[in-house]
């Protein structure tokens, strides 16, 4: 069985094991995660800190070192795993359990030192490594994997598409050169316009969560057969033959499984829309827009340090680019990348480029599951 377990999980539907198959090994597994999201979270801090006009050298070169042995412990754990042994897998655990101590005790220490550590820091990153641990139970590294995958495959559609989106491109342009927009965007503050933009990424997660359940359901439904079960699953781990397995409703769980691995494959072809687009306006304000234009839209608006126009920073980094382009690409990147994700639903060239295959390599998926609740059944 451990081969149809492994083709679930790389086919990233976890929630389709039983919870005695993802509960093993939660804190060895969880721990790549943690040492990843440690790695960047130190790996920020210290850019930052080594941007700033007067770096603490000391307290950088804790966060690197801090940032190297977080780098490290994936590629460790795995030749621990690699080893097949006892004594291999006794060392696994003892680096994970490490590994979760460096994330809740020494993010801390490097950022304050002893006489610093604040409760409420451990506090906050012990509830980010509880939280990676229920993510891993549930399967969410498989989701993402599987889900970059299949949007790595096909990331030719998202090439197909941004050429017939060039209209749209040249309204955002005219929308990029307006006086208004540069004003409301210097007197933005960086958490407001991350509320603004969770609050556009929220709708169209929404949007695309409502298409693709209702894709899930006519492909469960299927009332013309046009898929032949035994045939999709030839050549798997659940190959039944010419028995076909009858189908079961999906569970709620198997619900939210199916559609967030969808949402997730068409949420980073999105991803990489906007990004493209935000570098393509980033360049443009930086080529286009003088400093004293971009003062006058921008109505002279106040620096925190300095003469406008405001030096520019991401995620505390300091950037060589002016504030309010930094805000103004962002703003209307991920606008245009709103109008993508509404667009793609109703595009036949995107829709046989890459939601066609999604749906089809769904539809393997859930045969195997009909195949192997049959299994377990049996």
């Amino acid at each position: 069985m451990q081969g149809v377990h492994e083709w679930f999980l790389h086919r990233g539907l976890p929630l389709v094991l039983t919870r005695r198959v993802r509960s093993r090994a939660l804190i060895d597994r969880s721990a790549p995660m943690v040492s990843g999201i440690g790695a960047l979270i130190a790996l920020t801090m210290t850019l930052a800190e080594l941007t700033d006009g007067d770096p603490d050298y000391g307290y950088a070169i804790r966060l690197g070192v801090l940032t190297l042995a977080l780098i490290a412990a994936p590629f460790a754990l795995h030749l621990l795993h690699r080893s097949g042994t006892t004594r291999g897998e006794a060392g696994r655990r003892s680096a994970a359990l490490l590994v979760m101590a460096l994330f809740v005790f020494g993010l801390p220490f490097a950022d304050s030192g002893f006489s610093g550590i604040a409760a409420a820091e451990i506090v906050g990153f012990a509830f980010v490594a509880v939280l990676a641990i229920w993510l891993t139970y549930i399967g969410i590294g498989s989701i993402v994997l599987w889900a970059f995958r299949f949007a790595w495959l096909q990331v030719g559609a998202l090439g197909t598409l941004m050429s017939r989106a060039l209209p749209l491109l040249m309204l955002t342009v005219v929308v990029f050169f307006t006086g208004e927009l540069w004003q409301l965007a210097a007197r933005m503050t960086r958490e407001r316009l991350w509320q603004t933009i969770g609050f556009l990424a929220l709708v169209a997660i929404l949007f695309m969560v409502s298409t693709i359940r209702d894709e899930v359901k006519a492909l469960r439904e299927d009332r013309a057969g046009q898929t032949d079960p035994a045939k999709l699953l030839e050549g798997t781990p659940l190959a039944t033959g010419s028995h076909a397995a009858a189908r079961s409703p999906l569970s709620f769980a198997e619900q939210v499984n199916v559609v967030a691995v969808m949402v997730v494959a068409q949420g980073i072809q999105v991803i990489l829309f906007t990004a493209g687009l935000f570098a393509f306006f980033v360049a443009l304000g930086i080529v286009a827009v003088p400093d004293d234009v971009a003062v006058l839209w921008a109505s002279e608006a106040t620096c925190p340090v300095g003469e406008p126009p405001c030096a520019g920073t991401w995620f505390g980094i300091h950037v060589p680019i002016a504030q309010t382009i930094v805000h103004v690409s962002l703003f209307v990147a991920v606008l245009s990348g709103l109008y993508f994700t509404v667009s793609t639903s109703v595009d036949p060239i995107y829709r046989e480029r890459f939601f066609d295959p999604l749906i089809s390599d769904v539809a393997v998926s859930l045969a195997g599951r009909d195949a192997y609740l049959e299994m377990d059944r049996g």
